[in-house]
């Protein structure tokens, strides 16, 4: 998307007109993306990487290599929004943690019920949604729970507000290293162990975002 293009949409405050708006210059359709998501349910169940992050990254390649509709696979994209929540799951599998295909599926399905734009039209970001939905798998959390149900609030609360310091417009990068960074703290405090690393310059696709923070964030390369 174009300078001009990505500031008309900014200007246009209806959710059905925007998101069209903003398809409509990516030459896509939301048809297209809905036909593109279940990919996912191959691809991340399939993956045997023990870091999240690393994960992620490979998942993100393994989408662009399929992805038909366009040049390219746009940066962001609601695919983020069921992606971090099967990752996360699956990482614990990886990791030995008592995790199946099924719960990684089922994180994949109800991040998917997240609705692209869902960061500015409804203030929850999808990607860290995604830390919720994995620890309501995790408690087997459901809306008749206390304490359990708690917990996701304010996991989730907790990621969106991590994203929402970072400023500037959406970032599907930023918001999903965020998420996996925190949820890595927050599960090592819930006694699971998952790999950890360094996030300062982890992003390394930062130049296929025309809108990228740059050093305004901590995953842009120093």
């Amino acid at each position: 998307m174009k300078h001009e293009e990505f500031e008309e949409c900014g200007r246009i405050a209806s959710y059905d007109e925007f998101m069209g708006a903003a398809l409509d210059y990516d030459g896509l359709t939301m048809e297209d993306y809905k036909a593109f998501m279940p990919a996912l349910f191959e691809i991340v169940p399939a993956r045997q990487e023990k870091d999240p992050v690393k994960m992620y990254q490979v998942v993100v390649e393994e989408l662009r290599r399929r992805w038909t509709d366009s040049r390219e696979l746009p940066f962001h994209g609601p695919w983020h929004h069921g992606m971090i929540a099967g990752i996360i799951i699956a990482a614990l599998r990886n990791n030995g943690y008592d995790f199946t295909d099924a719960d990684v599926s089922e994180a994949l399905k109800r991040g998917l019920m997240i609705p692209a734009g869902a960061c500015g039209f409804h203030g929850s970001c999808g990607a860290a949604t995604g830390l919720g939905i994995a620890l309501s798998i995790i408690t087997r959390s459901t809306p008749f729970h206390g304490e359990e149900r708690s917990d996701v609030l304010k996991a989730s609360s907790e990621a969106i507000a991590r994203i929402a310091r970072m400023g500037g417009p959406r970032c599907c990068a930023l918001s999903a290293y965020a998420t996996l960074s925190l949820a890595v703290k927050k599960l090592g405090e819930m006694g699971y162990e998952l790999p950890s690393r360094k996030m300062a310059g982890v992003c390394s696709k930062h130049e296929l975002n025309p809108q990228c923070h740059l050093e305004r964030c901590p995953y842009y390369p120093r």
